[in-house]
C-alpha cells in the first residue's frame, strides 16, 4: 500500500469528515505504518502509550481488566486518549488477524488536533461516547447499592 491508499483510508473514517484533500495527504503522510501479525499486544491495559493508531486492514479486539469490549476493523481507531493525556493506557487490544496500522505519535497527532478544532471536537464527542458506554458496562456488573 502506498500514502495514497492511507489517504483514502483516512477520507473514508468520519472523524476526518472536515479535513480538505490536501490536509489528508499530509496527515497519511505523517504516519508510521506497521502491520502485525495475529495474537500481537499492541496495548496492554496499564502500559504506557503514546500513539494515536488507525486500523488500515485487519482487526483487533479491545478489552478492559480481560473483559472484551468491543472489536475494531479497517477505519476504526484508538488511542485518542493517549495522545491527549500521559496516563496508562486504559485497555489492552490484541491482533485477531495480521492488521496493519496507521500510528501517529503523541508529538505528531496533538499538534494536529490543536491546528484542526473540528476533528478534536469530533475525536472528544466520540471519547463521550465511549465513556458513556463503559459507564453503562460498569453498571451492568456493579453489584446493587446497600
Amino acid at each position: 500500500m502506498s500514502a495514497a491508499d492511507d489517504e483514502a483510508v483516512l477520507a473514508g473514517i468520519p472523524l476526518f469528515a472536515s479535513l480538505k484533500p490536501k490536509e489528508l495527504r499530509r496527515l497519511a503522510g505523517e504516519a508510521q505504518r506497521f502491520t502485525f501479525g495475529a495474537g500481537h499486544h499492541i496495548t496492554d491495559d496499564d502500559g504506557f502509550g503514546t500513539a494515536f493508531v488507525v486500523i488500515v486492514d485487519g482487526s483487533v479486539e479491545v478489552s478492559v481488566h480481560g473483559n472484551p469490549v468491543r472489536q475494531i476493523g479497517p477505519g476504526g481507531y484508538f488511542g485518542e486518549m493517549a495522545v491527549i493525556t500521559r496516563d496508562t493506557r486504559s485497555a489492552t487490544v490484541i491482533t485477531q488477524v495480521t492488521t496493519t496500522c496507521l500510528m501517529y505519535s503523541r508529538s505528531v497527532f496533538r499538534p494536529f488536533l490543536m491546528t484542526h478544532p473540528d476533528v478534536a471536537w469530533a475525536l472528544l464527542e466520540r471519547m463521550v461516547q465511549r465513556v458513556r458506554e463503559a459507564e453503562s458496562r460498569a453498571g451492568a456488573v456493579a453489584p446493587p447499592a446497600q
